[in-house]
């Protein structure tokens, strides 16, 4: 069997649901231009899946399983999107497209660089000490692109000097499995929660390279604190131009039927949860263009700070620095 040599990240038959005869516009960090290109040509890696089979060879395994799943979720979307309705809570088709929604969430290269960041300083340092000028020096000329803190720089450097003791772990085929491991509790968390759907009447949804958007009231908080699928207040996935998923812990209506405002502003959290690509309909430019999109999306950000725990008397005892890392809005 001929080996897949292009591994997309986002299937290219999803993205092209948000473009014109397999044509979409696409808007990258940091480049002022934008451009519309082929379906085929966006959110792919040569080998991105590739790891070592049995024989000790590249296997492309990952891959093709990716490409079943796939398909099965995308027949799933498409009668999502023609009957205006979801799969019933207990079915087969709820469960693919849960599937789906995990895979998508764990399989990005922002999630990967999540887990490679100490193996990605190694690599800076190209035989240096991995030191605290040197953290903070990594952290702002390419990863971050401002002066970080002192605590961020403690608690980069701690983390990345613990973790490299075992260097071996940091490999491309222990990335895709530590990544893929999570499906399964990500599956069964996203089915524990409240399904409905978004249908706009204007403008259009656009989606990027990481697709699964996760939303809370922004707060002061985020500079220094991150949440996740199980605190998160919407989990969002565009359908298509006019429809998206929205996933809750609490219940709403399994449709409704939502003004611009609301998706000008979902358009914006996209686009602030992206990792590189942002993907629209060739004939909006303007859609694209209005969006803030920084240069720079760190994956993961850091903090050491003083770390406390209530005691059963209800007074608070001090644990000593506490090392935190976080997912960052933007």
């Amino acid at each position: 069997m001929t080996r897949a040599k292009r591994h997309h990240y986002v299937p290219a038959a999803y993205l092209s649901r948000f473009g014109e005869g397999g044509s979409i516009l696409v808007r990258r960090r940091g480049k002022p231009a934008m451009y519309a290109t082929s379906v085929k040509n966006v959110a792919v890696e040569g080998g991105f899946y590739e790891i070592t089979g049995d024989d000790g060879q590249p296997s492309d395994v990952i891959e093709r399983a990716l490409a079943g799943l796939e398909g099965a979720a995308l027949s799933v979307l498409n009668d999502v999107e023609q009957n205006q309705q979801l799969p019933p809570l207990v079915s087969p088709a709820r469960s693919t497209l849960a599937t789906f929604l995990a895979v998508q969430f764990t399989r990005t290269p922002l999630h990967r660089e999540r887990i490679m960041f100490p193996e990605q300083v190694a690599r800076y340092a190209r035989g240096r000490e991995i030191d605290a000028a040197l953290m903070a020096e990594y952290l702002e000329r390419e990863y971050l692109g401002f002066r970080p803190q002192d605590s961020e720089v403690r608690a980069a450097l701690d983390l990345t000097q613990y973790m490299l003791r075992d260097r071996d772990l940091f490999t491309r085929d222990n990335a895709i499995r530590l990544a893929f491991s999570t499906v399964a509790a990500i599956e069964q968390l996203l089915l524990g929660m409240h399904w409905s759907l978004e249908v706009a009447r204007k403008p259009r949804f656009i989606t990027s390279d990481a697709p699964l958007v996760l939303w809370r009231t922004p707060t002061p908080r985020d500079q220094f604190e991150g949440f996740g699928l199980k605190n998160a207040e919407e989990v969002r996935f565009p359908i298509s131009p006019a429809m998206q998923l929205i996933l809750t812990h609490t219940g709403r209506d399994p449709l409704t039927r939502i003004e611009p405002d609301r998706v000008r502003a979902c358009n914006a959290d996209t686009a602030l949860a992206c990792y590189k690509v942002l993907v629209g309909h060739p004939r909006r430019e303007r859609q694209l263009q209005m969006l803030d999109l920084p240069g720079v999306r760190p994956a993961v950000r850091f903090n050491t700070g003083p770390g406390y725990r209530v005691m059963p008397d209800g007074t608070e005892e001090y644990m000593g620095e506490i090392l935190h890392s976080w997912v960052p809005r933007r």
